[in-house]
């Protein structure tokens, strides 16, 4: 490859590269998720950030920031605590990647000058690139088919770019392994090197070498006899050892390229007419920089973000962003980071106390990685676009439907603190006019919404669909053992608090499934019982007759986000 050539292609992916990492962290201080965030400029946000660095780089911090690189960046012990086979298989692509980056792409400033008399084509450096790269691919492959495997989380995480990037990746390593096994069959790539460190140009003169060539390392010779008398063999080790020894070993220990070296080795004369070496290297090093200019657009500029949002834990007061932690700037700042530290991975989605709601709803946002991205698109302007009104609908929904249980926040392997995202954007849901729909629902009467929606079926009633949204609530063996014994109202905490305030809940547990019983479900949809339930699961726990009580709670409330937002949208209309 020409010098300028290569210069310029890598010169032109570092300065997109390193313009595309100046715009994405901008967006840490230019971002805004929360009124409290509203207020402040960006400029204060990145002076609260230097002085926030410099606190902790010269305090006792500074061990808690070293402790989150080694065990929260490099050992990943966040994922290893929740998803073993996962933390494996990014173990081994960063491990993967780390060790080509060092034996290989940058092998010329640090390889060669820690190791000395480093050669690529020696052992053990054969032997570890093949390693690094099979390590990339096989944790790849892990990642990839334990998605399959789950199905579970949003389908468009599944995005074309990101496919792409995935794609391109796994370019770089398999036209790197192409590239080294048809440089290991190849007789040009041999006569051009025994030509420059041998002297000898004639072909008798390197016969034996050749022939020891084709023997050990595996060089497809078309003209070479089958056999070698002795003599020649000797001769042959004699100039190899002379003149080859000092960089080149036999390529046994390269178990990708060999093996796939030796099934090129039949078509090594037509690939060496085709220029294979040149196209191979250009394929090669160009997918490398496009990889390296294209990283900052993509999902997966959390592999920069996700480090620095464990940095910023580990150098946290208290490893918490609350207002006593720490101030507005930070937070500020710290929510804007977790849109890009998100490494969607699924695992707050897969153990999501709502997420039996969400597929019945089928509305995503109630899941954390959607809500997540809905927080980050409104306070990005995208969600109050025209055209956007059904998504801000959902979005609301998925927002306030949240219990808040923090199951999210412990799974998540980058310690995002998604608690206060959804607080946040609750508040900027609220400021735009969607209000939980907790607010308008007990803004009426449980009996006028059961009115209200007797009036509506009768004109238009409801599709199939909408009543499974709540499929236990519908089946009488679910509640119909209820003996009406009140344990799950004397163990209930909201019904506790209750007595203590003016507006007490209008029907306790044990009522709402009476109700059930009497096959007046319309009428517990609009209940305070029903949109003040903590889940807390208290009193499905201790009902002697196993009835699924708090989940049949989950479910009026998402059935009653559905039909009575209907009605709601009838009287606004009207």
């Amino acid at each position: 490859m020409s010098p300028i050539v290569f210069q310029t292609a890598l010169y032109a992916s570092l300065a997109l590269c390193g313009l595309g990492l100046l715009w994405r962290c901008s967006a840490w201080f230019r971002i805004r998720i929360g009124p409290d965030a509203r207020g402040i400029p960006p400029s204060r946000r990145v002076a609260a950030a230097f002085r926030g660095a410099a606190s902790a780089l010269f305090s006792t911090r500074l061990f808690g920031m070293v402790g989150a690189f080694f065990l929260d960046v490099l050992l990943q012990r966040r994922l290893f605590a929740n998803a073993k086979l996962r933390w494996l298989a990014h173990l081994m692509i960063l491990a993967g990647f780390t060790l080509l980056l060092l034996t290989h792409a940058l092998a010329a400033i640090v390889a060669a000058t820690l190791l000395p008399g480093y050669q690529p084509t020696l052992d053990p450096y054969l032997f570890l690139r093949n390693f690094a790269g099979a390590m990339v691919l096989a944790g790849t492959a892990l990642l990839f088919f334990g998605r399959l495997r789950r199905r579970s989380g949003d389908a468009r995480m599944r995005r074309p770019v990101a496919a792409a990037f995935v794609a391109l990746l796994a370019l770089v390593i398999v036209s790197g392994y192409l590239l080294e096994a048809h440089k290991m069959a190849s007789p040009r790539a041999f006569d051009r090197m025994a030509q420059q460190y041998t002297g000898a140009a004639d072909a008798g003169e390197l016969g034996p070498l050749r022939a020891l060539w084709a023997r050990e390392f595996g060089v497809a010779f078309i003209d070479l006899k089958e056999t070698v008398d002795p003599d020649s063999a000797e001769k042959g080790r004699a100039l190899h050892l002379d003149a080859c020894a000092s960089c080149h070993t036999r390529p046994n220990s390269a178990f990708v390229s060999f093996p796939l070296s030796r099934a090129l080795a039949p078509a090594a004369a037509r690939l060496d007419g085709a220029r294979a070496d040149a196209w191979l290297h250009y394929l090669h090093v160009f997918a490398c920089f496009l990889g390296l200019a294209t990283l900052p657009f993509t999902r997966f500029f959390h592999a920069v973000a996700a480090p620095v949002s464990l940095l910023v834990d580990g150098a946290a007061p208290a490893r918490d962003f609350t207002a006593q932690a720490c101030s507005p700037e930070l937070r500020a700042s710290r929510r804007a980071l977790a849109l890009d530290a998100c490494v969607q991975c699924g695992m707050c989605d897969a153990h999501c106390s709502v997420a039996p709601i969400a597929r019945y709803l089928g509305n995503p946002y109630l899941l954390p990685s959607p809500k997540l991205r809905a927080t980050g698109a409104l306070a990005g302007g995208r969600m109050l676009r025209a055209g956007q009104d059904e998504n801000r609908i959902l979005a609301a929904e998925g927002a306030f439907l949240c219990t808040d249980c923090g199951r999210c926040t412990e799974q998540c392997p980058v310690g995002l603190d998604l608690k206060d995202m959804w607080e946040a954007g609750r508040a900027d849901l609220a400021a735009a006019g969607l209000p939980s729909p907790a607010q308008w629902v007990q803004a009426h009467p449980a009996s006028a919404w059961a009115e209200s929606l007797q009036a509506v079926f009768a004109q238009q009633g409801f599709s199939d669909a909408d009543m499974s949204v709540a499929p236990l609530s519908a089946e009488r063996s679910a509640f119909s053992r209820c003996v009406q014994c009140q344990t799950c109202t004397n163990v209930c905490p909201v019904v506790a608090h209750s007595m203590d305030t003016e507006h007490g809940v209008d029907l306790t547990p044990q009522k709402v499934m009476n109700l059930l019983r009497l096959g007046l479900r319309d009428l517990t949809l609009g209940s305070r019982m029903v949109w003040s339930c903590a889940t807390c699961y208290q009193c499905q726990e201790h009902c002697p007759e196993g009835i699924r009580v708090a989940d049949i709670m989950c479910e009026l409330r998402a059935l009653a986000v559905r039909r009575l937002g209907a009605v709601r949208s009838r009287r606004e209309a009207a």
